[in-house]
């Protein structure tokens, strides 16, 4: 009893502590109050609501230590649930944010701004997409956001999603213990969670849908508990994070009408959900001038505007007229619509077929053994649309799909006898150990299922300059817009929001922008201009420059300039090969170059003016079709023909393609047969794809290292295009053509008029072993250096003024059979040591996660 009374005590005390964030908030908001509307009150203001909402959470949480005290294999649960949270949480920030990753970037981003334009603006969850609330009804950030104000930052935003999508971990262990009832097989039951990959995938970047998958995982594990209390909240919670929770109430409400022992639910849960559902329709037509449906967010789908055109019928008061089928005017034209949905239904069906299998094949498809299957309809609605992302698995989506299909998968094992189920939660476990292993984030072997390189752990996840455009953020005032690479803008976007005054415009700066801030030694993501004359030269630190409008005064070096790299000229051709490097202020530059002349035996399928042109290709912002270059419908392949006429090993093979999406996964094949399997198919590599459009216009080198040994005979170039992409195909006289293929059917579809442009580098038995003489020439700040040979030159270059630091490469001749390899390495005055944070090496960040493991291997060896 006096457990109760504390409740109700802590929970009398903390309410009022919740409720003055939002009063106080709003009087400062809405210019009732206006001296109350600055950070430092927002962020005291953060401080007490957070320990408003810890007073009524710290019973629970006593609880959960009183538990873990008498059990120790809850404890270790627990600690578990501590450990995984934490690597997640650094996975999530560290290598994608201190990394620059365009992945993360953005959609990231887009919370911070929101957050952001609350504190500072006075406007209501705006970003550079515009109002948050005119697209998704995501109530749950009004929640989220005095959290995140105690420390606003990437890293709270990133742990309040990590540790959301770990709650379910302890409910997994008392739904384990109510299957099971034995500790350890709760243990194992709670170990699933995180070993079952499409959990865990759903980690980055910050997404209102993985908070839902969350909540919708808790509330139904509390429904298997009869935890009512639990439920509600959790179904609440689940609600509030995104639009699409309702169908899943919907469906839930069907299960458990079909069930005698939630049936009681069903009509309430139904309720609630349609609530919620009209709830969210009119708070986004509110927020988005009534111009948008919500389910217009489905993507890709004729089912879209089925259920568009109904709401907007039965809801709408004063909605805009919103033009379903032109055609007909806006009237619904049912046979094109269901026709649309069939069409779309079997577009990339094998995709779609292999998306079903990896998502429940890890579960052993058990979740279909009972009505569940209803629950999961809305997701599976899914599958009707042609949006690849919502049927790649390790795309964040998936969790609205695995979070409700594992509970249900365990549940489903209460129907089997004690000794079966406890048979099928070994073979449960197991499986899923090896998916998790091979699929999830927690390791790097992921590597070998995506066919990537393992990530080396060992490395830093980022480099000096990336540091560096990180750093000169805290050399701009706190509200002046700033244009920077969309890489770079969650770093800008804290204390920022949208395009235009106090925005982080990142395709270059507009009439409102006062920085810029670039570097040529980081991906952009998108193409970045950095403007007009009238952005001078401010700061510079390791390649990094900060610009001001207008700025007169002298450039600031926070650090100079280090650089290493190696370019590989092959096969050398004539003309000049332009490698811009960097920008750099006055300084004293020490310049090393070393080449190295090295035989070759190359097979070049391509057009050698166009050769040196692609590969030297700039990022550009146009989308269309370069020289020599074609555009190829999704779902097909090029099969390209070659002949070796002697025992040959492949050294290196590169292709040029690009994709209409980066989130498509495409492949590279060496066979013996046009049509692939696997009998035939000698190597494959799968990489991911360029996008077609920003930043690439123009077909992407892409390379893959074989090292394989071929016979005489004639071989085939695979090249699939999952989706619609280009790559470079022309006429060249005497050579073999190209097949494009139906990669469903196997059937030709026709033979391309043109070869499919490749290079290979062989290591032939007749390759030349001595050193072969060229004749180049380098040019670097205005120095000539001739080179015939393998090289080693070192000299000291004096700049006045800001000079472009740019190697060119002169060639006289055509050496198909020689490759140029120059190790270039610049060092200005002043220069530091490229710094390496600790924490960017994973091996290193990750030990609080070893010694919590630590402590759960020691807790285990410890008697009950």
């Amino acid at each position: 009893m006096r457990i109760k009374v504390n409740e109700k005590a802590l929970a009398v005390l903390g309410i009022p502590l919740i409720i003055q964030f939002y009063i106080i908030w709003a009087l400062g908001y809405l210019n009732i109050a206006p001296q109350l509307y600055n950070y430092a009150v927002i962020h005291a203001l953060a401080i007490i609501f957070t320990i408003g909402l810890l007073l009524p959470l710290s019973p629970i949480i006593l609880n959960q230590i009183r538990q873990a005290i008498n059990d120790k294999y809850y404890a270790a649960t627990l600690l578990i649930f501590l450990a995984i949270t934490y690597e997640l949480t650094y996975l999530a920030t560290v290598p994608p944010y201190y990394g620059l990753s365009l992945g993360a970037s953005l959609d990231t981003a887009t919370y911070l701004q929101s957050f952001a334009s609350l504190t500072y603006y006075r406007k209501f969850l705006e970003s550079f997409v515009g109002p948050f609330f005119g697209v998704h009804a995501s109530p749950i950030l009004l929640l989220i956001y005095p959290i995140y104000e105690v420390y606003p930052s990437i890293f709270t935003l990133m742990t309040i999603q990590v540790a959301i999508l770990m709650l379910p971990m302890p409910l997994m262990y008392k739904l384990g213990m109510k299957i099971f009832n034995n500790q350890k097989h709760a243990l194992a039951t709670a170990l699933l969670y995180i070993l079952y990959p499409w959990i865990t995938t759903a980690y980055a970047p910050f997404e209102v849908v993985t908070l839902a998958g969350s909540f919708m995982a808790m509330a139904l594990i509390a429904m298997y508990l009869n935890d009512k209390r639990a439920y509600w909240v959790s179904l609440t919670l689940a609600m509030a994070s995104v639009e699409y929770v309702p169908l899943f109430g919907i469906g839930l409400s069907i299960y458990q009408a079909l069930t005698r022992e939630f049936r009681k639910l069903a009509i309430l849960t139904l309720a609630y959900s349609m609530a919620w559902l009209i709830a969210d329709y009119y708070l986004v037509m509110y927020f988005s001038g009534w111009t948008h449906n919500i389910f217009s967010n489905l993507y890709g789908a004729a089912l879209s505007s089925l259920l568009t055109s109904i709401t907007n019928k039965l809801l709408s008061l004063k909605a805009k007229a919103i033009v379903i089928d032109p055609q007909s005017h806006g009237d619904v034209n049912m046979a094109s619509i269901l026709s649309g949905i069939v069409q779309q239904a079997v577009s990339q069906y094998n995709v779609k077929v292999q998306y079903l299998i990896e998502v429940f094949g890890p579960l052993a498809f058990m979740n279909f053994l009972e009505p569940q299957t209803i629950l999961l309809m809305p997701w599976l609605a899914a599958l009707l649309t042609n949006f690849t992302p919502y049927y790649i698995p390790n795309v964040y989506y998936t969790i609205l799909i695995s979070a409700v299909a594992l509970p249900a998968t365990i549940w489903i094992l209460r129907k089997l006898g004690v000794e079966t189920r406890k048979k099928a939660l070994t073979a449960l476990l197991v499986i899923n150990t090896i998916a998790g292993l091979l699929m999830g984030p927690l390791t790097p072997l992921s590597g070998l299922y995506y066919g990537n390189a393992i990530p080396n752990w060992n490395a830093p996840v980022t480099n000096q300059y990336d540091l560096a455009m990180i750093q000169l953020a805290n050399y701009i005032p706190w509200n002046a817009s700033v244009a920077v690479p969309a890489t770079a803008v969650p770093w800008y976007s804290i204390t920022r929001y949208g395009w235009n005054e106090h925005g982080v415009p990142f395709l270059g700066p507009s009439g409102d922008t006062e920085y810029v801030v670039y570097s040529p030694l980081i991906p952009t993501g998108y193409p970045f201009s950095i403007g007009s004359t009238e952005y001078r030269p401010y700061i510079f630190d390791d390649g990094a420059w900060l610009l001001k409008a207008n700025y007169t005064g002298p450039i600031k070096i926070i650090n100079g300039f280090y650089y290493e790299n190696t370019y590989v000229i092959n096969p050398i051709l004539p003309g000049t090969w332009q490698y811009p490097i960097a920008q750099i202020p006055p300084t004293n530059i020490t310049i090393q170059i070393k080449t190295e002349v090295k035989p070759q035996q190359a097979i070049t399928l391509i057009n050698t003016t166009l050769l040196k042109t692609q590969l030297q290709q700039p990022q550009g912002i146009a989308c269309g079709i370069g020289p020599g270059e074609i555009e190829i419908p999704g779902n097909t392949y090029i099969a390209q023909p070659i002949t070796i006429g002697e025992v040959t090993r492949i050294n290196t093979i590169t292709i040029f393609a690009s994709y209409i999406t980066n989130l498509a996964t495409a492949e590279l094949a060496i066979t013996s047969s046009p049509i692939p399997n696997q009998e035939n198919t000698i190597y494959t590599y799968t990489f991911g794809t360029p996008w077609w459009c920003s930043p690439h216009s123009w077909a992407t080198p892409i390379t893959a290292n074989p090292g394989i040994t071929l016979k005489p005979g004639t071989y085939y170039i695979i090249l699939t295009f999952p989706v619609q992409g280009q790559t470079i195909c022309e006429q060249i006289l005497n050579a073999p053509k190209a097949l494009l293929i139906n990669s469903t059917t196997g059937q030709v579809i026709r033979q391309l008029p043109c070869t499919l442009g490749t290079i290979i580098t062989l290591n032939a038995q007749n390759i030349i072993e001595a050193t072969p003489q060229i004749n180049a020439t380098i040019n670097i700040l205005g120095n000539n250096i001739e080179v015939h040979g393998n090289q080693e030159i070192t000299m000291q270059v004096e700049t006045k003024n800001i000079a472009n630091l740019v190697l060119a490469i002169n060639s006289s001749g055509v050496e198909p059979n020689t490759q140029l390899i120059i190790k270039l390495k610049i060092t200005t005055q002043g220069i530091k040591e490229p710094p390496t944070l600790w924490y960017s090496i994973p091996t290193i960040g990750l030990i609080p996660v070893y010694l919590l493991l630590i402590l759960v291997i020691l807790l285990h060896k410890i008697k009950s």
